[in-house]
């Protein structure tokens, strides 16, 4: 399939640091697609309006123009897909700690009608760094959640700035698709490229489009290495680890199809392509 909108309307992502940022794999996939299709950034709003400034502190960072502030908020990224001519735009936040109905209002009135929404996540989940990282696709539409690669969404509970704003979306009438990536709850004390990687396998599936993974491959690699000695030096880690291992192995891979291994090779093929 292919989640991309068919007139004149944008396709939309959007990520936030925070409760829906395990092992800060949604917001680094957004950055990803920042930085690999060159979109333009600027700040929508900061500040003390929505930020407890105790608990979300803002930045120091330093350049040749000497220091700077960067404080929590919001921030757009422009521009066209290379090669599609498709509009894109990537909304990145900090999830807010007072006046959530204005902030979301304030991200939504970015919308228009005719633009697709990708909303990106990550939680903590007894998942091993050893086996592919699972990333669910679901949609609070029905119509929507009748298409193969998506599921409705049954989720109850407490829910972050990303549940809100899939509810409030949908009552909206935008088509808004959820990504979650499952990470590891051992070893999300660190940014995730294993995490990255699975999601943009999963975006790819639902868009159609394909994203240069640059040295996330390598990066991949280099942090399952790093998590490898990790649960090697405890021997309750590695019994957990292993623990789960048997549980995924028992339950996924009977049900792995040719169906996964076929998208795994469009997309090569589809890499090759855009490098020829």
């Amino acid at each position: 399939m292919s989640f991309l909108p068919s007139g004149p309307g944008r396709l939309v992502v959007i990520a936030f640091e925070g409760w829906n940022d395990a092992g800060e794999a949604a917001v680094d996939t957004a950055r990803h697609l920042v930085a690999v299709w060159g979109l333009q950034g600027r700040t929508l709003f900061s500040g003390d309006d929505y930020f407890d400034m105790t608990f979300i502190r803002p930045v120091l960072t330093r350049d040749a123009d000497g220091p700077h502030i960067e404080w929590p908020g919001c921030t757009t990224h422009t521009g066209t897909v290379p090669g599609t001519g498709l509009e894109i735009e990537v909304i990145i936040g900090t999830e807010p700690s007072y006046r959530w109905q204005e902030y979301t209002g304030r991200v939504r009135e970015r919308l228009t009608e005719g633009d697709r929404v990708v909303l990106l996540g990550s939680l903590l989940a007894d998942v091993t760094h050893t086996r592919p990282l699972p990333v669910s696709t679901t949609a609070e539409d029905p119509e929507l959640a009748a298409e193969p690669e998506i599921e409705r969404s049954e989720y109850t509970g407490p829910v972050g700035i990303l549940g809100v704003l899939a509810t409030t979306l949908a009552e909206a009438g935008l088509p808004t698709v959820s990504q979650w990536v499952a990470v590891p709850a051992y070893a999300a004390s660190s940014p995730s490229p294993k995490a990255v990687l699975a999601m943009l396998g999963a975006f790819e599936d639902l868009t159609g489009l394909v994203v240069d993974q640059h040295e996330l491959v390598d990066e991949a690699r280099a942090w399952e290495t790093g998590t490898d000695a990790l649960v090697d030096s405890d021997e309750d880690l590695a019994e957990h680890v292993a623990r789960i291992e048997g549980m995924t192995d028992a339950t996924e891979l009977p049900q792995a199809s040719g169906e996964a291994i076929a998208r795994e090779f469009e997309r090569y093929l589809d890499r090759r392509r855009r490098e020829d």
